[in-house]
């Protein structure tokens, strides 16, 4: 029989079945609304991000005023304009009873830019940023969880600071209702339904996918306190520990500091912050799966967590033995510190930057494009499809011995499927298509060599600092407007995956293709006769 919660009080399981029922009331609510003659899922998707975001903006228009800011009426504009631009979306549109791939990449696609709209416009209500350029790099760092502003931590308003914090965080948790409702369908980054390991375990969690995300989003909530309570611990003041930990889990890296974690001189601090950065790069299944069970010793059966530990270390070691002091505790803190920054794709600095070596510095880059597990908040490239293609080169090296053996890609016990290998390869050479003229366009934005390639895979990694040029603080500030444009598009680019772009913009340019076709049709025909 199962056994009766307590008497006491509502127990977790109570609370999660009222918390579902909700949500499923909201759910048919929300469909029954939107039942317009429009079939479009990216209307659709456009309005309840617009009526989504409005939550945030009170809260943030609420703690301005608590705080004695001055823009909490803005805020509170454009929150309750974006509401009820969401509402009248919602009420002549409807989602289509066939959901392809092609329409479910626009809605992701047309989802992340009103995001990026939305957020835009309160910056610019605000008065946070000078430009519309600046308000869009402005609005791509926080929709996309990069550590990249051009604001002047020293004269922002509380309002605009919890929403650069809290929209990072939103950021997150809506990455994780990416991950197990839509990334399956559309197969990007090896996450289908065939050959993503990530996204198979994030299935066994619950037999509906609903259930999936609230058991994720309540992780991503229960660490969110967690680490809040660590730099509350640690000696950081409470409003400060509440940001930092919205920004930490999500690997956002937005600081209310103008030297970032470095600005508190404290080791404990900095201490939370490496374990809160490690924990943010870690797989959200493999926690939740590890902490339900009661089984730690999951975390080592993992052969994508053992690599992704060995990546931290190994970088660590290097970076602290090679450092411009001796070793000691403080160099081994800041090694550590600038590691998992980079593989949590976090963007924290430290009270140490300056210590790293040339050697170091080039090993965190390599290290941010590789990036956490997959599952994980992180940016970059994800471990697992790292050891993908490293287990296809170890068989390729097998078949030139053995060429009629058959062997499977495989990471630890689980197989790749051609299918997903070759969308990952497929990510790999459209990304490098776009860095590359990234770069270029950056050189040309005010930014030296090194300083513009670096800040363009950092931009694609989602994690922010740079080296070179781009090693200053004001460096986005001083950008042209192109590159300022082309950094949030990298941004937008490095969080959503190269493809569904593309998808988009070869949707919009079909029909001047068409009209192009026709005319060389008609041109040819002519010519014939």
């Amino acid at each position: 029989m199962t056994p009766r919660p307590s008497r006491g009080g509502p127990s977790l399981g109570r609370l999660k079945i009222r918390i579902t029922k909700s949500l499923h009331v909201v759910k048919l609510a929300v469909r029954g609304y939107s039942n317009g003659r429009v079939e479009s899922v990216g209307a659709v998707t456009v309005g309840t991000v617009a009526l989504c975001v409005w939550p945030m903006f009170m809260v943030c228009a609420l703690f301005d005023s608590a705080r004695g800011g001055s823009v909490w009426l803005e805020l509170s504009v454009v929150g309750t304009t974006s509401a009820v631009i969401g509402l009248f979306i919602l009420r002549y549109a409807r989602v289509p009873k066939y959901l392809s791939t092609a329409r479910l990449f626009r809605a992701l696609a047309s989802g992340t830019l009103a995001s990026l709209g939305i957020v835009m416009v309160g910056l610019l209500a605000t008065g946070a940023t000078g430009s519309i350029t600046l308000a869009l790099v402005e609005a791509a760092s926080t929709i996309t969880g990069t550590n990249a502003s051009t604001i002047d931590i020293s004269k922002i308003e509380p309002g605009v600071m919890l929403l650069r914090a809290l929209g990072q965080w939103i950021a997150g948790a809506a990455l994780i209702v990416i991950l197990v409702r839509v990334l399956p369908h559309l197969g990007v980054g090896g996450l289908d339904a065939d050959g993503g390991v990530a996204t198979r375990s994030a299935r066994r969690l619950s037999p509906k996918s609903s259930g999936t995300v609230f058991r994720l989003l309540l992780l991503y909530v229960m660490l969110t306190a967690l680490i809040g309570v660590g730099y509350a611990a640690a000696g950081m003041p409470l409003v400060d520990s509440a940001m930092h930990a919205l920004t930490t889990i999500s690997t956002g890296g937005f600081s209310t500091q103008l030297g970032s974690i470095g600005a508190y001189q404290s080791g404990p601090i900095e201490w939370v912050a490496v374990g809160g950065m490690f924990i943010a790069g870690i797989s959200l299944p493999l926690i939740f799966l590890a902490i339900r069970r009661k089984d730690p010793k999951r975390f080592w059966r993992s052969y994508e967590f053992r690599f992704y530990s060995l990546v931290v270390l190994a970088a660590a070691s290097f970076v602290a033995i090679f450092a411009r002091q001796p070793l000691t505790l403080d160099i081994v803190r800041s090694s550590l510190f600038k590691v998992t920054s980079a593989a949590s794709t976090t963007g924290y600095i430290d009270s140490a930057s300056d210590l790293t070596s040339a050697g170091g510095q080039s090993l965190v880059i390599i290290v941010m494009l590789i990036g956490g597990m997959s599952a994980s908040m992180t940016g970059g490239f994800k471990v697992m499809r790292l050891l993908a293609i490293s287990s296809y080169i170890g068989r390729e090296l097998k078949r030139v011995i053995h060429p009629t053996a058959v062997l499977p890609i495989r990471v630890g016990h689980s197989s790749i499927g051609q299918t997903a290998f070759s969308r990952i390869v497929g990510e790999i050479f459209l990304s490098l298509l776009v860095l590359i003229p990234g770069a270029l366009i950056l050189t040309n934005g005010g930014l030296d060599l090194e300083g513009a390639f670096s800040f363009a895979l950092s931009c694609l990694s989602n994690f922010g600092p740079a080296f070179g040029g781009a090693a200053q603080i004001n460096h986005l500030s001083e950008l042209s407007g192109i590159g300022q444009i082309f950094s949030a598009g990298l941004m937008v680019v490095g969080r959503i995956s190269i493809t569904p772009v593309l998808v988009v913009l070869a949707f919009i340019t079909e029909p001047l293709a068409r009209t192009l076709r026709r005319k060389s049709f008609g041109r040819r025909k002519m010519a014939v006769r």
